[in-house]
């Protein structure tokens, strides 16, 4: 009797089960249905998107230009949309350069606070490059003057507007919904009716399967109809990067002939002098950058230049050199036929406060034409005298190199002397003849 009660029930819970199962086909053709509608329509879809922006100006990539009050551009897609029922999720992405983040996120809490803005999350880092992210939803008929709002509140540097129509995607899962509720309801009423505990158990776990399937896609409702209902803008607020000094510095180097303490220079790029006839080299050096320059000092290797040897014309060394100021530098000396100009420029940029901003700041100098004559005249006495003198020098110099080199090895010569006279010392003498 037990079995024959428990046939029909098996049976009604396998008919029960089959009509769900008719429930999920159902719901299946309809997701493929959804689908295929939502690729054809993939281009109107896109033409909501740049409506949706009412916004002028665009060029084709996401950003677009705030359009000016009394114009088309405030007949908006959100208007539109409400209009024709349709479900449109409205998000934008701003980017702003203010002058001071603090200030900019107060603003930004006034700016939304008349058009029912709601501020959903803020972070902000400070240091070098301050930069605060905000979260921003708002009513979608005030979607299009926040984003103006907002935008002006500095410098506009970015901004992307996107419109997602899910009218579709609602209507297929309150079609789902509402075949599961009638699936769960079929469920529980088949439960109060089960005749044995085999028939329960089955049941609950079917129907706790249906239930959870069912808060799933109302859970999935609720999200997007509260996307529908609140528009999201993402503002992103950063300050300017801090200028970076560009130190420049121009040395024009020129010859002039005599000596007049640098009263001559600036004199030419082209000079032709004598062997040994006296000549001064000027250097004029110009600060062409946008910082002080500290620590200036002109070189030139050959002509045996040092930068303690120079004569300050112009300009104040211990002083930075501002830019735009020039400094004017004099080195005297001889017309050499043997040298050559091989001219250079350090100098140490400084910030307001003297501190370095670089180590060191370098230019290679254009070399002037310099071309000395060679003295082919036979020497006079001067001349020889000035030899002889040279040679002197020469040789002392080599006898005391030479000298150094062997004071450490004097030792060696008196051992030897020391043990000749020791060995002689030591000898045995020879007797007296008979």
């Amino acid at each position: 009797m037990k079995h024959s009660r428990l046939f029909p029930a098996l049976f009604a819970l396998a008919l029960l089960l089959g009509a769900c199962g008719g429930d999920d086909d159902a719901s299946a053709t309809t997701d493929a249905s959804t689908r295929d509608r939502l690729e054809t329509e993939t281009t109107s879809a896109a033409t909501t998107t740049t409506a949706a922006a009412a916004y002028t100006g665009g060029d084709g990539d996401g950003a677009f230009a705030p359009g000016e009050p009394g114009t088309d551009a405030e007949d908006t897609a959100t208007v539109a949309a409400a209009d024709l029922g349709r479900m449109i999720i409205f998000t934008a992405t701003i980017e702003v350069e203010v002058e001071d983040i603090a200030v900019a996120n107060a603003e930004v809490q006034v700016a939304i606070a008349g058009l029912g803005g709601i501020l959903f999350g803020q972070e902000t880092t400070t240091g070098d490059d301050p930069r605060s992210v905000l979260t921003i939803k708002v009513p979608p008929e005030n979607f299009d003057r926040a984003l103006d709002r907002l935008g002006g509140i500095g410098e506009l540097i970015s901004q992307t507007v996107f419109a997602d129509d899910v009218t579709e995607k609602v209507v297929d899962l309150e079609s789902r919904i509402g075949t599961n509720e009638v699936s769960v309801l079929r469920l529980r009423a088949l439960l109060e009716t089960a005749p044995g505990i085999e028939e329960v158990v089955a049941l609950e776990a079917e129907l706790l399967r249906r239930e959870t399937d069912l808060e799933v896609l109302r859970g999935q409702l609720r999200t997007l109809e509260d996307q529908v209902a609140l528009a999201t803008i993402v503002l992103i607020l950063s300050e300017p990067a801090p200028e970076i000094p560009e130190p420049a510095i121009e040395v024009v180097q020129t010859v002039a002939t005599g000596h007049d303490g640098g009263g001559n220079c600036p004199g030419s790029d082209e000079v032709e002098i004598d062997e040994g006839e006296p000549m001064t080299v000027c250097f004029a050096v110009t600060n062409t950058g946008d910082t002080s320059l500290t620590e200036i000092e002109v070189r030139d290797s050959g002509l045996g230049l040092d930068p303690d040897d120079v004569i300050v014309v112009e300009g104040d060394p211990t002083a930075p050199l501002l830019p735009g100021e020039r400094m004017i530098l004099a080195f005297e000396t001889e017309a050499d036929f043997g040298r050559y100009v091989s001219p250079s420029v350090s100098a140490v940029a400084v910030d307001e406060d003297g501190e370095p901003v670089y180590f060191e700041v370098t230019e290679e100098i254009e070399a002037v034409a310099l071309t000395v004559i060679e003295d082919t005249s036979l020497p006079g006495f001067t001349d020889a005298l000035a030899t002889a003198w040279d040679g002197m020098q020469w040789l002392f110099g080599v006898a005391v190199i030479v000298a150094g080199a062997a004071v450490p090895f004097l030792w060696v010569p008196l051992l030897l002397a020391w043990l000749w006279w020791w060995r002689k010392r030591r000898a045995p003498k020879a007797p007296p003849a008979a």
